[in-house]
């Protein structure tokens, strides 16, 4: 996992330029992001297809770059995934205002349990909602990847922010979600975790979707990891109807310090119209459920 587009857009510059300055107004330099990726295609390559030894198999099989880290820890080795040292912590989606943005219901994301037997958001599909025409999606293959601050996208968004961090926190893994919702109509769910700097900028982290008739798990069969699986076969997709229905799915994989005094915030939107094919579902009305009977979070993978 390398400091490529789960780095562009966020915090920190990547570490092939051995620095830890904050990433605003950065453009990294996408020939070195390609050379890096490559170099270790061809070491690979160089191994099973025409038997060098290299050493590329007496090496970890997993390396990742951590970003927030100190230059010389950015860069870590494991012989496992998830990690050893990972705790799994449920940040719920309550009440606001947390006072840290505008968005359409500025809520909050605590780790303490909900005490509210009722208690929703009610949110209207935006399908200007978007993170950029140079993410992940579009550019993974040809083009530098440039994530733009979130606060634009997240003023048309459900969001949830902690209070200011008291201390740093790592994070390292797949964040899980859990989202019981009601929609009327099969809508997409998109959920973007990010970091909340002092200044209010607004870092893209790493994101994950799911369509409401897709939610069933089922039983890979193969190694997963643990994470939710969705087989989607036609006889898997469900109905839709007017009693909550449970969402839960995973975010791409990501490393990231979150700095004393930032916050961590989730933003739920229905769209992202640079990087998908949106249906015309502009005015749809779903609701967002955060009770003690209907309990929405995202499971953090925390490192201590």
């Amino acid at each position: 996992m390398t400091p490529w587009s789960h780095t562009t857009g966020s915090r920190y510059t990547p570490g092939w330029h051995e620095m830890t300055t904050p990433l605003l107004g950065y453009e990294p330099d996408y020939e070195e992001i390609i050379e890096f990726r490559l170099a270790e295609m061809l070491r690979w390559y160089d191994y099973w297809l025409k038997g060098i030894d290299n050493g590329i198999m007496n090496e970890p099989p997993i390396h990742y770059y951590t970003m927030g880290a100190s230059k010389e820890e950015a860069w870590r080795t494991s012989t496992q995934w998830p990690l050893l040292e990972e705790s799994r912590v449920s940040y719920l989606i309550s009440e606001g205002p947390s006072g840290s943005f505008s968005s359409v219901n500025d809520g909050k994301l605590k780790t303490t349990e909900p005490s509210n037997e009722v208690g929703y958001d009610e949110y209207t599909v935006d399908c200007s909602t978007t993170t950029g025409k140079a993410t992940r999606w579009t550019k993974g293959c040809g083009g530098p990847i440039k994530y733009p601050d979130m606060r634009e996208n997240d003023s048309k968004a459900l969001t949830y922010t902690t209070e200011p961090l008291k201390q740093y926190l790592e994070i390292t893994g797949h964040p899980i979600l859990h989202l019981w919702v009601v929609s009327p109509r099969d809508v997409d769910f998109y959920a973007y975790l990010e970091e909340v700097d002092r200044e209010g900028y607004s870092h893209y982290l790493t994101e994950g979707m799911l369509k409401v008739s897709h939610r069933a798990l089922s039983k890979p069969s193969f190694e997963y990891m643990g994470l939710p699986y969705h087989r989607s076969y036609k006889e898997d997709i469900l109905p839709l109807g007017d009693e909550p229905v449970e969402l839960v799915f995973d975010l791409l994989p990501v490393s990231n310090v979150f700095d004393e005094g930032h916050c961590i915030r989730l933003a739920i939107t229905c769209a992202d119209k640079d990087n998908y094919q949106n249906r015309d579902l502009s005015g749809t009305k779903v609701t967002v459920y955060r009770n003690k009977k209907y309990r929405s979070f995202i499971s953090l993978p925390i490192i201590h």
